[in-house]
């Protein structure tokens, strides 16, 4: 599909096969539209009330060409909200599905809901989501819709060019969450570390973006022993890769973001059961949105220094795996006693927590399919996020406000640390309770962010549904640093 703005106010229907109008349950419609008359006479013969999930197709007898009008019941003006928006851009999109439409006008985004952006952007999104097929390994192919254009209709005339820039901005956002998807739902016998490595050269080619790695042998060197303990029962190798992104020379600290990149994980020694141990694939969900966020970061130009983390590895089984019972010294010098070594994501990430202090980071977010316990706890609609700043976690909050994805705090409580004391070691890499596992997973990584601002965001609900990735939390975060750069510089103008 592609998405552009109609140039022409005046000659609208120009081109275009159908008009998608809203229609509110008042069945007022502005004047100046065309064919208001058909309009209003059809409307009346067949007692249109405008409802949510209504619709009624007009067809113009009068025309030498295929023009339609497409109406979608609005409902109450006054109660229309973002959840009711979406509502009815899905319904108009099924409604396109079964006519064979190759140029439609969109008037919905004029909808009454302040934010042009995020009406732009939803559209956009439901429309992409609704097309979104992964088929690399699929012999006979779905529909396609290419041959689409949807063409959007600014409300003023001013609005031109500010739509113009949303359109953009929202198609490399969603080609970011795409790029995530289909690393995502790429099969572990292909998606192992190195693979990742190969995308994002070639992905990053001739661009703004440095890419570098950590292999085998350089973790060994550097002491990351929690990392490499995840990987020893694995036939492929463990990388961490890591993606640069400068762009504002007055930044002296850069932001940190890590992704946990489990390319599949079997549980280790501590065997996950066969019920949906195929999903395990999405295990590296957490490094796929670092690479999403780089690249629409990139696309956009932000004035920002970033540094993404992937930190990617293999939890399988042989003989030489890590077992139960044994003690790892981390890169921080803390030991380790593993219970389970399912709990194989906060041992990858305590390592690279530890290393990345050598940044001197703004502040840490790290992104990962941590625990079980957080899709029993929010479902699979609701990030979760632990802080050891208040300041960071309210901000990312707004910012999941914002972009129309959900994100819920629970406290990074220290008297559940006493859960990870351990009597041969330091801590534990896991406690033995049942309950608090989202909770207790994140205090085992605050004994290693200490020295910075941090949060952890856990997506093991979220990170893919029974269609496939889902490329949560990427907008979330993008919101998140397009706002911080916004703050920056409004701080700047009052010096």
């Amino acid at each position: 599909m592609k998405y552009k703005i109609q140039k022409n106010t005046k000659n609208y229907f120009q081109n275009n096969e159908c008009v998608i109008i809203g229609i509110y349950e008042n069945k007022k419609i502005k004047k100046n539209i065309l064919k208001y008359n058909l309009i209003i006479q059809e409307i009346e013969k067949y007692n249109f009330n405008g409802k949510i999930n209504t619709f009624l197709i007009i067809k113009d007898i009068n025309t030498k060409i295929k023009q339609d009008y497409i109406l979608i019941g609005c409902g109450k003006k006054k109660k229309i909200n973002k959840n009711k928006f979406k509502k009815i851009i899905k319904k108009s999109f099924n409604i396109i599905k079964q006519l064979n439409y190759q140029n439609i006008l969109y008037t919905l985004n004029n909808l009454n809901i302040k934010n042009i952006y995020w009406k732009i952007f939803n559209i956009i999104k439901i429309f992409k989501n609704k097309t979104y097929f992964f088929q690399k390994f699929k012999k006979k192919k779905l529909k396609q819709y290419k041959n689409i254009q949807i063409n959007f209709l600014p409300n003023k005339k001013k609005e031109y060019f500010t739509i113009k820039k949303y359109i953009k901005k929202s198609l490399y956002i969603l080609k970011g969450i795409k790029i995530c998807k289909n690393i995502c739902n790429t099969p572990p016998n292909i998606c192992n570390s190195l693979y990742i490595y190969k995308k994002i050269k070639n992905k990053f080619k001739n661009c703004d973006v440095k890419i570098s790695c950590l292999d085998k042998k350089k973790m060994f060197s550097l002491g990351m022993n929690a990392y490499l303990s995840v990987n020893k029962g694995s036939y492929n190798k463990p990388l961490i890769i890591k993606l640069k992104y400068n762009n504002n020379k007055n930044m002296l600290k850069p932001i940190i973001l890590i992704g946990k990149g489990i390319t599949f994980d079997c549980g280790g020694i501590s065997l996950k059961t066969s019920q949906n141990m195929h999903h395990m694939k999405y295990d590296m969900s957490g490094a796929a949105s670092i690479y999403g966020i780089i690249y629409i970061i990139s696309k956009l130009k932000l004035k920002i220094n970033v540094i993404g983390i992937l930190a990617c590895a293999e939890n399988m089984i042989n003989g030489n795996s890590t077992k139960p019972g044994d003690i790892i010294t981390t890169l921080s010098k803390k030991t380790v006693e593993i219970i389970n070594t399912d709990a194989e994501g906060r041992l990858i990430l305590c390592d690279v927590l530890s290393y990345i202090k050598k940044f001197h980071p703004k502040f840490v977010i790290d992104i990962a399919t941590l625990t079980g316990s957080c899709l029993i706890a929010l479902g699979n609609k609701i990030n979760g996020l632990l802080s050891n700043n208040k300041k960071l976690s309210n901000k990312l909050i707004k910012s999941s406000h914002n972009s129309g994805e959900y994100i819920h705090q629970l406290p990074l409580f220290k008297k559940y640390k006493k859960y990870l004391k351990s009597n041969i070691a330091d801590i534990k890499n896991c406690t033995n309770k049942s309950y608090a596992g989202t909770i207790t997973a994140a205090c085992f990584l605050s004994y290693f962010t200490k020295k910075y601002k941090w949060a952890h965001i856990d997506i093991a609900g979220t990170a893919y549904n029974t269609n496939g990735a889902t490329g949560q939390p990427i907008n979330i975060i993008i919101q998140f640093l397009i706002e911080y750069i916004k703050k920056k510089k409004k701080n700047e103008k009052k010096i």
